[in-house]
C-alpha cells in the first residue's frame, strides 16, 4: 500500500512540475519504456494563446567517469540508433494536446547491461501563416526515457554529510531515485521529496528546510521499474 501511494504522489508531483511553463506542459519528464514493447508515450499540450510548432531533438545519455556525457542524433550516427520518436515534429492549436510515442526498437537484442537513457528535448517556437517565429523560443523541456537494464546489479551509497546536505553515489546499472518522505498525515506533494541518478553518477543534493533539524530521516530507494524497492534511515 505504502509503495503504491508513494507512485501515485510522485506521478503527481511529476505532472505537477511539468505544467509550470506558458508555452507548452509535458505529461511526465521521466519515462519508462514498456518490458515488452519498449516503448512509453508522453503527451503534450499547447497553453498557448497561438499556434506552436514543436521541434524534437534526441540525444543518447550516458555516464563516463563519473561525467555526463549526451550524444545527439545527426545525420552521420542515425544509422547506428535504435531510439525513435514519433512524430519528431508538430504544430499545435491553442489548447490542443498530442501524443509523442518514444520507442527503444532494439528487435532481438534488447538484453541490456545498463539502462539505455535517452533524453527527448522539447522545444515549442511560435507559429503563424505557415512560419515559424526566426526570434521567439518558448521555453522547453528535456524528457528522460528509460529503457531498464535486464538484471539490475544494485550498489549505491547515500550518507548524510551535514544537516542539510546528502551525498547520493550510484555504482548500479540502473537510475535509482531516493525519496524523502516528510509527510505526517496525508501523502502529498508538499513533502515528498525526489533525488534521481543515472548508472555510475554521484551528486550531493541539499535537503528540504523542514528536514534540517530532523535527527533522523527515512528514504526509499527505488530504481526505474521498482524492482527494487529498499528502505535506508540516516
Amino acid at each position: 500500500m505504502y509503495k503504491q501511494t508513494l507512485k501515485i504522489v510522485i506521478a503527481m508531483m511529476t505532472l505537477m512540475f511539468s505544467c509550470q511553463s506558458k508555452a507548452i506542459a509535458i505529461s511526465s519528464l521521466f519515462e519508462v519504456a514498456d518490458l515488452n514493447t519498449h516503448l512509453a508515450d508522453i503527451q503534450v499540450i499547447n497553453n498557448d494563446g497561438k499556434d506552436m510548432f514543436i521541434n524534437l531533438e534526441m540525444s543518447k545519455v550516458r555516464y563516463i567517469d563519473g561525467k555526463k556525457v549526451e550524444e545527439k542524433l545527426n545525420k552521420d550516427n542515425v544509422g547506428d540508433w535504435t531510439f525513435r520518436v514519433s512524430p519528431s515534429q508538430m504544430i499545435l492549436k491553442p489548447g490542443e494536446r498530442k501524443t509523442i510515442r518514444m520507442l527503444n526498437d532494439c528487435d532481438e537484442d534488447c538484453e541490456f547491461s545498463e539502462d539505455q537513457v535517452y533524453a527527448v528535448s522539447v522545444t515549442p517556437v511560435p507559429y503563424s501563416e505557415g512560419r515559424k517565429s526566426a526570434v521567439a523560443v518558448a521555453f522547453g523541456y528535456k524528457v528522460y526515457f528509460i529503457d531498464p537494464a535486464s538484471e539490475v546489479r544494485i550498489d549505491y551509497d547515500l550518507k548524510r554529510i551535514s544537516k542539510d546536505k546528502i551525498s547520493f553515489e550510484n555504482r548500479s546499472n540502473t537510475m535509482l531515485n531516493a525519496v524523502l518522505n516528510l509527510c505526517t498525515k496525508n501523502f502529498n506533494s508538499d513533502c515528498i521529496y525526489e533525488y534521481r541518478l543515472l548508472p555510475n553518477s554521484k551528486r550531493e543534493f541539499k535537503l528540504p528546510l523542514k528536514s534540517q533539524e530532523q535527527s533522523t530521516l527515512k528514504f526509499s530507494v527505488i530504481n526505474a521499474n521498482e524492482v527494487v524497492h529498499e528502505r535506508v534511515t540516516l
